[in-house]
C-alpha cells in the first residue's frame, strides 16, 4: 500500500511540473495543406490537366474564411458547365474542377488516416446528380482499357473510395461509395457503404478517414465519420487485382487524393466548395485536436 502510495505521488509530482506528462501525444501529421501561405503550392497539389489555364485561378482559388475558427485562408473550388468537360460515351458526360495530391501517402496494404472540413455553398443541388468532393483512384491499366489499344477489356475503373455531396431534390446529401473487384468496368464492384445523410449548406463539416486499402479479400479496412458520427467498416477488395495499374510490378494507388468537385454534366448549374484543415498522418493521430472523440480503429 505505501509503495502505491508513493507511486501515485511521484505520478502526481510529474503531472505538476510536467504539463504533457500522463496525456496522449499529439502526433503531428505526415503532411498538412497550408492555404494561409503557399495556397497550391506545385510540390503539393497538380490541377485538374483538362482544366482550361485561363479560367483556373477563378475556379480554384484561396479566400479568407472567419468562420474556420483562425480566421485564416481556405480553399475554394467551383464548377461552372462546361469546366474540364469529357464527353463519356460509354457513361455520362463529366465535368470537373479538382486538385490531387502529388506525395504517395496512399498504399496498399498500408494504414494512412486522414482528416479535412467542407463547406457547400447554397444553393449546392436541386436536383440529383453524382457530385463527388473526394476521391482516391487505382485506375486500369492503359493495357486494358478500351478505346486505347491492346486487349481493350476495361471501362475506365472507378474510385477505390469516394465521397459524393449528392441531393434528395430539396437538401444536401453525404454519402460514401468503394470499389474493389477481380472484374473491370464502370460500376462493377461498387458499394455504397455509408449515407445519405442530410448535410447543412453554409456550415463547416468535418471528415475523418482511417483506410488501409488491400486487395487481399478481407484485407482492407476503411472507416469514415462525419462530423465524428461513424459509417459502417468496409473491408471488401479495394481497387483492380487483375487489371489495375501497377509499378515495378506491384499494384499502385497511381491518382491519389483528390479534392473538389468531379460531377455528371450540368449545362445550368455552378457549384462551390470550401476546405480546410487537410492533414494526413502515417501512424495513428490518436491525441490530436482533428481525432477528438473518435474511436480510432487499431491498426
Amino acid at each position: 500500500m505505501v509503495l502505491r502510495v508513493l507511486a501515485s505521488a511521484g505520478l502526481a509530482s510529474l503531472s505538476l511540473f510536467c504539463p504533457g506528462f500522463g496525456r496522449a501525444e499529439e502526433v503531428l501529421p505526415a503532411f498538412q495543406a497550408d492555404f494561409e501561405t503557399a495556397c497550391i503550392a506545385a510540390e503539393d497539389w497538380k490541377i485538374s490537366s483538362l482544366l482550361d489555364k485561363s479560367v483556373r485561378a477563378d475556379r480554384i482559388r484561396c479566400v479568407g474564411e472567419q468562420g474556420t475558427g483562425d480566421g485564416g485562408r481556405v480553399l475554394s473550388v467551383t464548377v461552372k458547365p462546361g469546366d474540364a468537360y469529357n464527353p463519356d460515351p460509354g457513361s455520362s458526360a463529366t465535368e470537373r474542377a479538382e486538385i490531387q495530391m502529388t506525395r504517395e501517402l496512399i498504399r496498399f496494404d498500408t494504414t494512412t488516416w486522414y482528416s479535412f472540413q467542407f463547406r457547400v455553398e447554397a444553393p449546392w443541388l436541386t436536383r440529383k446528380n453524382r457530385t463527388v468532393i473526394q476521391q482516391i483512384k487505382q485506375n486500369i491499366d492503359p493495357r486494358y482499357e478500351k478505346g486505347r489499344g491492346g486487349e481493350e477489356i476495361c471501362d475506365p475503373g472507378n474510385p477505390l473510395f469516394k465521397i459524393e455531396v449528392d441531393s434528395d431534390g430539396k437538401t444536401p446529401v453525404f454519402r460514401a461509395k468503394s470499389a474493389g473487384t477481380e472484374t473491370c468496368g464502370d460500376s462493377v464492384g461498387q458499394v455504397h457503404f455509408c449515407g445519405d445523410w442530410p448535410i447543412a449548406p453554409g456550415h463547416w463539416h468535418r471528415v475523418n478517414v482511417s483506410i488501409r486499402p488491400s486487395q487481399k479479400a478481407g484485407e482492407s479496412h476503411l472507416q469514415l465519420w462525419l462530423d465524428g458520427r461513424a459509417c459502417p467498416a468496409y473491408r471488401g477488395v479495394l481497387g483492380y487485382p487483375r487489371y489495375g495499374m501497377t509499378k515495378a510490378g506491384k499494384p499502385v494507388i497511381d491518382a491519389q487524393p483528390r479534392f473538389g468537385i468531379y460531377r455528371d454534366a450540368l449545362p445550368d448549374v455552378s457549384q462551390t466548395i470550401q476546405f480546410n484543415d487537410i492533414a494526413f498522418w502515417t501512424r495513428s493521430p490518436a491525441g490530436h485536436p482533428a481525432w477528438s472523440g473518435i474511436d480510432i480503429p487499431s491498426d
